[in-house]
């Protein structure tokens, strides 16, 4: 049975000057946005804030749930600042150094200047995401001394990149720990937490947040180290980000497809969701149209497995955003069907086994719908990353549990008290049958409900049922 059409991949889409209007949120929403993006390495707190309103007001009045993820800056690595008007030309020499200076064609400093210690000569570094390389020539006490390869406008506070570089400790600055107090006040669904690179990178961003707040961490893989930990760092954190910009600078380039597979792979094993970011159809920045390559890149990333695909600049600043979602909506509808069901046989918990047992009973049946009742989201994020045919529509009595399954690969959230005997569970799951917004059923079509009893305890999913409409 094909996957009928259906948007069964997530959208996240980044909100800037482009698409932050009331109006155009709710336009984007209209097309297929499932999750509404913050920069906040491009937004105060007094504006993220202000964002976080608007979109819950659009959602008010919208048919279904609507998440919110804000972005910390983290710790990147930056030079500082720069002496205005500074052009470097290739073959020029450059001196990077670890004590603080203004910036000049001469030479340069760091926010973080101890990674200075571990670039060996022959290194490529990457300015402003490769608008301007260099490659390190010799090691001199003050720092290196590098020759450009590729020149350009040298600015105040560029990006600063090397292969297998990375922040020896990660530190939350001042501003990392008022935006996750003050988003979380603001009610996001979650947090991406930037340049992770090992597991309590996580914990200290956990440690910050109200006891009371079920924000998701969402840990973005973009350092080596990060690779190298990434099955810990998930373990500790709701979800993973590809977050292929600066990863494919602290990797080597052609690795970074492969990369991004096993990552997506990990989350799958995990049943945790994962993004894939950066640059997915960065051309419609200005262009009505992507290139092909970046339709294919997109459609790869579906094809792996991943949950949710993230465009940034493309809705952020771009002349095209609701053009950007339409496009993306074509290439998921497109793919979705092409997707390889997924088996997990190493896992063998009773959740496990009743949420493999619920998507090979909806196969063998022919049943078009699987309802899942659920307090936490987690039964009926283990049934969707077996990438089966049948969508789902997930029951939960708590808001932010429907709220963090817009997340989740092929999963309709949606807010529902929880029914108190099993009778009760079965007269709502045929309303809900007959009446959703992914696929009704006509009357004796055959669906599959996944509960757990007792049904008020969370993680006790135990209970497969076959019913008809």
């Amino acid at each position: 049975m094909p996957h009928s059409g259906i948007k069964k991949i997530k959208i996240v889409a980044t909100l800037g000057p482009a698409s932050s209007s009331k109006e155009m949120i709710r336009q984007l929403a209209e097309e297929g946005v499932n999750v509404f993006r913050i920069n906040l390495s491009h937004s105060r707190l007094e504006e993220a804030v202000a964002l976080v309103k608007k979109i819950r007001a659009v959602e008010r009045n919208f048919v279904r749930p609507i998440a919110i993820l804000a972005d910390l800056v983290g710790p990147k690595i930056r030079i500082g600042t720069v002496a205005p008007n500074i052009v470097l030309q290739p073959e020029q020499k450059i001196k990077i150094v670890s004590k603080k200076v203004e910036g000049t064609a001469e030479r340069i400093s760091l926010n973080f200047p101890t990674v200075l210690r571990h670039l060996k000569p022959g290194a490529e570094i990457y300015l402003g995401d490769g608008l301007i390389t260099l490659t390190v020539e010799k090691k001199i006490p003050e720092g290196v001394i590098a020759t450009v390869l590729a020149g350009g406008n040298l600015l105040s506070r560029m990006g600063f990149s090397a292969h297998g570089l990375a922040v020896k400790k990660f530190s939350l600055t001042a501003k990392d720990k008022a935006d996750i107090k003050g988003m979380a006040a603001a009610g996001v669904d979650a947090l991406a937490v930037s340049f992770v690179q090992s597991e309590k990178d996580i914990e200290s961003v956990r440690a910050l947040l109200p006891k009371n707040k079920k924000t998701m961490l969402i840990a973005k893989i973009e350092t080596l180290a990060g690779v190298e930990r990434a099955e810990a760092i998930l373990d500790a954190a709701d979800g993973l980000m590809v977050a292929r910009g600066d990863l494919g600078f602290s990797i080597p380039m052609a690795e970074l497809p492969f990369v991004q597979k096993e990552l997506i792979a990990l989350a799958l094993k995990k049943a945790k969701p994962v993004i894939t970011a950066t640059q997915m159809l960065e051309s419609m920045i200005h262009n009505h149209l992507p290139t092909r390559a970046e339709v294919t890149d997109v459609a790869k990333a579906i094809l792996d497995g991943t949950d949710a695909v993230m465009l940034s600049a493309e809705t952020a600043i771009g002349k095209f955003p609701v053009q950007v979602i339409k496009t993306t909506v074509k290439i998921i509808k497109a793919a979705i069907h092409r997707i390889a069901i997924r088996d997990f046989p190493e896992n063998s918990s009773v959740t496990d086994a009743i949420c493999a047992s619920t998507v090979k009973i909806a196969d063998q049946i022919g049943a078009r719908l699987v309802i899942v009742f659920t307090l936490t989201g987690d039964t009926a994020m283990r049934i969707a990353r077996h990438r089966h045919q049948q969508p789902i529509v997930a029951l939960s009595p708590d808001p932010a549990t429907a709220h963090r399954l817009n997340f989740s690969w092929g999963i309709s959230p949606e807010y529902m008290v929880m029914k108190k005997n099993l009778n009760g569970i079965i007269a709502a799951a045929k309303k809900v049958a007959a009446n959703n917004r992914v696929l009704k059923l006509s009357k004796g079509e055959l669906f599959v409900i996944c509960t757990g009893i007792p049904f008020t305890r969370a993680g006790a999913a135990n209970l497969v049922l076959v019913q008809k409409v």
